[in-house]
């Protein structure tokens, strides 16, 4: 029987040997990063290459700053601008600005002790006849004026001493907490022009060198994460509906010196035509279903790419 399963043009015979192992032929996927900055900006340096082994965190690329050195330079700006109107408004009029009130108040009570000088001595002189009523009239008006006058500048240097309305500080607080949160921002943005490593593994393609621009959509490498790999195979139907996901299967390679341990972790909604990879010539023409499994350890020798034969438990 062994010698007859090695002949796949014997169509009826290959269908015995395949219901009798057990198994169906799949390969091996990768789950692959790119690694990609949060702006566009220009490559400056790579620290890397193709097949390089990489460990978590490692400095793969070093992106163009300057133009996020100043859009931090400008919201640090921002941020102490708006602080200063905040601490206006919360503290009140400036000392000097103070000061000259006070001394204006202080000049208006010297008039207004002059003027009530100057009244007191016209109403002497009234009452002896000397003057008119109105001249004592109008030294009593001038008093009035002078006595007014203290009272508006007090009522000045009352509000000044007070803060804003609460109303403008908190617009001011607001404007504040805004330009702190764009300088953090701006700071984030910063810092985020090297291109780092997000886990162990080996880099597969370099899609970005140096002098060309990277961003978000345009990843600087391609690579493939230590234990990132899956196995893809197809099953009919009569075999799907006895699957569950974590369900454990074997695979096994040309080369593999051991069975490879898997668990299913993807079972296909629907069923799909055998795809071309699938070189199997007495299932071409059959609906079968999409199996992934991921394999239970690291350690594995397989590879993306690699044509495996998956095992499933008896």
């Amino acid at each position: 029987m062994s010698f007859v399963c090695s002949i796949p043009i014997i169509t009826g015979l290959l269908s015995l040997c395949s219901s009798q192992q057990g198994a169906f032929p799949g390969y091996v996927e990768g789950e692959y990063v790119r690694p990609a900055p949060v702006d566009s900006a220009q490559v400056i340096q790579l620290f890397v290459d193709r097949g390089d082994k990489i460990e978590e965190g490692q400095l793969l690329a070093q992106l163009e700053k300057e133009d996020a050195r100043l859009a931090v330079a400008e919201a640090e700006a921002a941020m102490k601008k708006a602080q200063a109107s905040l601490n206006d408004l919360k503290e009140g009029k400036r000392p000097e600005e103070i000061a000259v009130l006070e001394a204006t108040l202080d000049s208006a009570e010297v008039q207004t002790r002059q003027s009530l000088s100057v009244f007191k001595r016209f109403e002497g002189l009234f009452n002896r006849a000397v003057i008119s009523q109105a001249q004592l009239d109008e030294a009593q008006t001038a008093l009035d004026v002078a006595r007014a006058r203290v009272k508006q500048l007090q009522s000045e240097l009352d509000v000044a001493r007070l803060p804003a309305r609460e109303d403008q500080i908190q617009a001011a607080q607001s404007a504040y907490d805004q330009a702190v949160a764009a300088l953090k921002q701006a700071q984030w943005r910063l810092e985020n022009r090297q291109v780092y490593a997000p886990a162990d593994g080996r880099v597969i393609d370099i899609t970005r060198r140096e002098g060309e621009i990277a961003g978000p959509s345009s990843p600087v490498l391609t690579m493939l994460p230590a234990g990132e790999t899956k196995l893809t195979f197809f099953v009919p139907e009569k075999i799907f509906s006895s699957l569950s996901l974590g369900k454990r299967v074997e695979a096994t390679c040309s080369g593999c010196a051991e069975e490879v341990p898997a668990r299913i972790s993807y079972l296909a909604e629907g069923p799909q035509f055998t795809p071309p990879v699938i070189y199997s010539l007495d299932v071409r023409d059959k609906l079968v279903y999409r199996v992934e499994a991921l394999p239970e350890t690291e350690n594995t020798t397989l590879a993306p790419g690699q044509i495996v034969d998956v095992q499933l438990p008896r």
